[in-house]
């Protein structure tokens, strides 16, 4: 069963990163120029059929999808294994790793994703029950990043964490109630960060499975950030506190 990729910044980080799992390429042919005339250029050049259409409604694709006249078919998407993961943390210093915990809402686990490699995670790790998989949706959300990051999707999540962490990363989970703020705590050794889902955070089994919660500082009177934020705020900390070690 194919799945379908649109959007200029998906489509072009997928035919950089894996066009070998690209089926084909369709194009709207009014105003083929600039980075659409790019995907084109670039999926012949790795022998890619391409479809230049002029009435443009591409199968599979919703109605309201802004696609930006630029459409991909490609096979399944490609979970890492847990096994692949394991491999590539042991390849850095510092590794760092993402975990979600059942979060619903495609543009969250997009856009965390997303943020997860600008950051410098080395893989995301999803549940695949109770929780949004890799659709295309969030493909585009991730401008791509899904391309460049291995997502790991298990039946479990807290056996995935409780293996990573006995391979020896120290796992924090946000959580608005816990004690410490993310500035307080050393993150530039090998860490786990886990996000809650939307509505109501961590699991309590999740919880336990960490090594500790920390919380982001917030001095306004909504007590709260949307899940995506609040990873990507994390994420960000955990990036300062490594260049600012490499800078001493």
């Amino acid at each position: 069963m194919s799945r379908v990729v649109w959007g200029l910044n998906p489509v072009l980080e997928l035919l950089k990163s894996q066009p070998d799992k690209v089926e084909e390429i369709w194009l709207a042919a009014a105003g083929l120029r600039g980075r659409r005339f790019r995907v084109l250029e670039l999926a012949r050049s790795l022998e890619i059929p391409v479809r230049v259409v002029r009435d443009f409604h591409p199968p599979k694709v919703p109605a309201e999808a802004r696609t930006q006249g630029v459409v991909a078919y490609l096979r399944e998407f490609a979970y890492a294994s847990l096994d692949e993961l394991e491999e590539r943390l042991t390849r850095s210093p510092a590794p760092l790793v993402v975990f979600l915990d059942e979060l619903t809402d495609p543009q969250n686990v997009g856009s965390l994703i997303r943020s997860a490699e600008v950051f410098g995670a080395h893989g995301v790790v999803i549940p695949k029950h109770r929780a949004a998989g890799v659709t295309p949706t969030v493909i585009k959300a991730s401008a791509g990043a899904v391309f460049h990051l291995p997502v790991v999707r298990v039946v479990n999540l807290r056996q995935a964490i409780r293996r990573l962490r006995e391979a020896g990363l120290a796992v924090y989970g946000l959580s608005a109630d816990a004690e410490r703020e993310i500035p307080e705590v050393d993150l530039t050794g090998p860490v786990g960060l886990v996000v809650g889902s939307e509505g109501r955070g961590l699991r309590e089994g999740v919880r336990r499975e960490c090594d500790e919660l920390i919380r982001i500082p917030m001095r306004g009177k909504i007590g709260s950030l949307n899940a995506a934020v609040a990873g990507a705020v994390a994420l960000y900390e955990v990036l300062r506190q490594r260049v600012l070690k490499d800078t001493r």
